[in-house]
């Protein structure tokens, strides 16, 4: 079993993003003996190359969990996003200097089912505001193509890599038809 850990690279004023070392940190780890493994990659804070390489990993690993990780610089605790909302802020561009208008905007909210376990399995609350920018997008168009996916906004102060690694384990674990 592979569980596919996506987090948000570089933009604006965020050099050194926290979802992307968070990511990177738990690649190659386990999830318990005989259980599968993390793949932990970087994705830009672009709208059409994050929805690309995600349906690129996805097709090349076929992971049993898609989670996309971004920073969320006015929170202090990390949340799990249950909803993907198809809007946007309309002054917010992404890093190749597109909006959401121009990727193709549409209308809609899809709640991920993985959500609530997720949060559950990380000990972190649960939030239905993805803000308006690439997160949020990611998350709408990762439900829409039918992915299992889910989404954690980490503060700018970051997540630990051990507790990310730890409750994606329990999740895991705690699927049904697991033996």
């Amino acid at each position: 079993m592979v569980v596919l850990v996506l987090g948000f690279g570089p933009f604006g004023s965020v050099v050194d993003n926290p979802a992307r070392r968070v990511a990177l940190a738990v690649d190659g780890q386990t999830l318990g003996r005989g259980v599968g493994r993390i793949v932990g990659r970087e994705m830009p804070v672009s709208y059409a190359r994050s929805e690309r390489l995600t349906l690129d990993l996805v097709e090349e690993l076929g992971p049993a969990l898609v989670l996309g990780v971004g920073v969320a610089s006015g929170r202090t605790e990390a949340l799990v996003e249950q909803v993907g909302n198809h809007r946007a802020d309309p002054l917010l561009f992404d890093v190749d200097g597109v909006g959401l208008a121009d990727h193709g905007a549409g209308q809609g909210s899809l709640v991920s089912a993985s959500a609530a376990p997720l949060a559950t399995a990380l000990g972190v609350g649960l939030s239905l505001d993805a803000g308006g920018y690439v997160c949020n997008s990611w998350l709408f168009r990762a439900l829409r193509a039918g992915l299992p996916a889910a989404f954690l906004h980490v503060p700018p102060s970051g997540f630990p890599a051990a507790a990310l690694r730890s409750g994606l384990s329990r999740l895991v674990r705690a699927r049904p038809g697991r033996s």
